[in-house]
């Protein structure tokens, strides 16, 4: 499953452009690497997504089967970090 993707289907973002456009801006790695959208992601991953005021950093735990409810998204995804940080995402 493409990363831009995987975030909207686990609601951590909420379209897949917001997704494209933070994988474009850094805003989003994989594994500790910058990415692009269609990088395809695998259970065990690392993703770190640093929002305005907040990073959130989780571990893929399986791929979901496809579309899922929001309430049911956590249950595929550990979070290993979450913390506010400055306006500027510092």
């Amino acid at each position: 499953m493409r990363i831009d993707l995987l975030l909207k289907t686990l609601c951590l973002v909420r379209t897949r452009s917001q997704g494209q456009a933070g994988c474009a801006a850094g805003a989003v790695r994989l594994n500790g690497a910058v990415v692009k959208p269609s990088r395809e992601v695998r259970a065990g991953d690392i993703i770190d997504i640093r929002y305005p005021g907040r990073e959130i950093v989780i571990e893929l735990l399986e791929l979901p089967p496809g579309q899922i409810s929001k309430k049911d998204a956590p249950s595929f995804y550990r979070v290993i970090r979450e913390r506010t940080t400055g306006p500027a995402g510092r």
